[in-house]
């Protein structure tokens, strides 16, 4: 659900603009041109005034504080003083250096959708938050809307303790090729839509909730599989992912590097563990990562793990969606 507020000011923007949610450092020449006359740049004094008040407005009901102004913090994952421990120092940037960034755009915000999800596909995903609009012959002062579920959903993740992720401005410009490739997609490939809903819808959800686990197996089988025969072993799920995937990666537009996220094994290996566990949690089980499934190492790797996985094959569907859609019947 979607929240509006409507408010008089005497302070007027010159452009409307997106919040960028995702704490980054951008490396690059701005602005950006993301989608037609949508600009990712830095926030102005104004508008970072104006960001601050909103995100005290949207902090989850249980946090009575002012939360961490992540965006203004320079924080430092060091070495804890027991082995395999760590903690975060966090530092004043200058303002200058703070990571407040926006995407200005005129008039209403139809394309914001559109420039989400492509956004979502960066090996570093950005995340957009409230949108603030202008003054306009449409709007009688400034008004605001957020989708509620997600913001609450970010500020109560924990992202105030994580480092920013550096996105560079090539990165940036991949929203403009997957932001168009997305406005093509055929109607006859509404699978591969609806599974970007589903994508968005996940955001909705606690981060670290187990059903966001399920719900991102759930998105990669509705791209490649199809509803496995109970007779035929070698149509199952598990089956159609491990030999499915290895085929498609030589497509991918990055490498899925498996060492990156786990202990060194086969890939085969791999798939067959992340569906053994897959399994526990759908049936109820104590879903801890024990010895029998050690390769994964933890809950939060597998989560980001099968996020690439899955925005792989969303550039991938995007790119060669006949591809794709023939696949999945095989």
């Amino acid at each position: 659900m979607m929240e509006t507020n409507t408010s008089i000011s005497n302070d007027q923007l010159e452009k409307s603009f997106v919040f960028v949610l995702s704490n980054v450092d951008v490396d690059g020449e701005l602005p950006i041109e993301v989608a037609p006359n949508h600009f990712f740049q830095r926030a102005n004094v104004q508008q970072i005034k104006k960001i601050k008040r909103l995100i005290n407005l949207c902090k989850p009901s249980l946090q009575p504080y002012p939360l961490p102004i992540i965006y203004e913090l320079d924080i430092i994952k060091e070495t804890g003083d027991k082995p395999g421990s760590f903690r975060y120092q966090h530092k004043r940037l200058p303002e200058d250096k703070w990571r407040y960034w926006v995407i200005t755009f005129e008039g209403i915000n139809s394309e914001i959708t559109y420039i989400e999800s492509a956004a979502s596909l960066l090996r570093n995903d950005l995340e957009l938050g409230f949108t603030i609009f202008g003054k306009s012959s449409l709007v009688a002062g400034e008004a605001y809307i957020w989708h509620g579920q997600s913001l609450f959903s970010f500020f109560d993740s924990g992202e105030e303790k994580r480092p920013a992720e550096l996105v560079t401005e090539n990165e940036l410009r991949e929203i403009r090729e997957n932001y168009d490739l997305l406005k093509r997609i055929s109607p006859d490939h509404e699978h591969i839509t609806r599974a970007f809903r589903k994508f968005r819808d996940l955001k909705s959800l606690p981060r670290n909730s187990e059903l966001v686990i399920i719900g991102l197996f759930s998105m990669i089988e509705s791209l490649i599989t199809h509803c496995p025969s109970n007779k035929n072993i070698d149509d199952s799920l598990t089956h159609q992912i491990k030999t499915k995937i290895p085929l498609l990666s030589k497509r991918f537009r990055r490498d899925l590097d498996y060492g990156k996220y786990f202990q060194p094994t086969s890939e085969d290996t791999i798939w067959s563990k992340l569906y053994d566990y897959r399994s526990r949690i759908v049936h109820g089980e104590h879903c801890n990562i024990d010895v029998s499934l050690q390769v994964l190492k933890d809950a939060e790797t597998v989560r980001e793990f099968l996020r690439e996985v899955l925005k792989l094959l969303f550039l991938l569907a995007l790119n060669e969606p006949v591809l794709l859609t023939d696949l999945k019947k095989c």
